[in-house]
């Protein structure tokens, strides 16, 4: 079914004039702004049970992000203290801001059972751009973005974690995988 717009609709002076929205936003503006301005004295007074506006006082509280959020990336762990990493390094080339080096190791057969393993997996967090190709790219569901995004250092040469840093057990990032399996199992590639 087609819709059809009309566009020679005439306006009158008053409506191209914009006045009556103007006014309505800046009312909204200003009720917004002094709600927010005095909105937290009667939560300190006791007088009521919550906080009318929605402000984290960050160190003291924290909020929970979505599953969704795209925090630092972070590198799956097995249970048997292994990465779930095979060094196949398409997260490195999909990676636009080339943060992540890896190393590959070859397997001599003793090692484990993986013929390929990182020997060596860094990631500079100092030009990391938090996109997520690293997590899309990835065949074998080894690196996600966690919701984590408290990384703020001083020191530049800090923010470059490597791969002891990086590992996270797969029992935490349980919602993140099968977040990651519903929306990019879906496609078709």
């Amino acid at each position: 079914m087609a819709y059809y717009v009309n566009r020679n609709v005439e306006m009158t002076w008053w409506e191209k004039a914009y006045i009556p929205e103007i006014i309505r936003g800046m009312l909204i503006t200003v009720r917004h702004f002094f709600k927010n301005l005095f909105g937290f004295i009667p939560f300190f007074l006791g007088k009521k049970k919550e906080r009318e506006i929605f402000t984290v006082y960050y160190p003291e509280e924290t909020m929970d992000y979505p599953i969704a959020y795209r925090g630092r990336p972070v590198l799956a762990l097995r249970e048997d203290n292994l990465p779930e990493c095979v060094a196949c390094g398409l997260c490195e080339i999909a990676c636009p801001a080339y943060c992540i080096d890896i190393i590959p190791g070859a397997n001599s057969g003793k090692q484990n059972k993986d013929e390929r393993f990182p020997k060596a997996f860094t990631i500079d967090y100092a030009i990391c751009i938090f996109c997520g190709f690293c997590e899309e790219a990835c065949p074998e569901e080894a690196i996600f973005m966690s919701d984590d995004c408290e990384i703020s250092m001083l020191d530049r040469k800090k923010m470059k974690y490597d791969m002891e840093q990086l590992l996270v057990p797969v029992a935490d990032l349980k919602d993140r995988i099968e977040f990651t399996r519903k929306m990019y199992g879906k496609w078709n590639y």
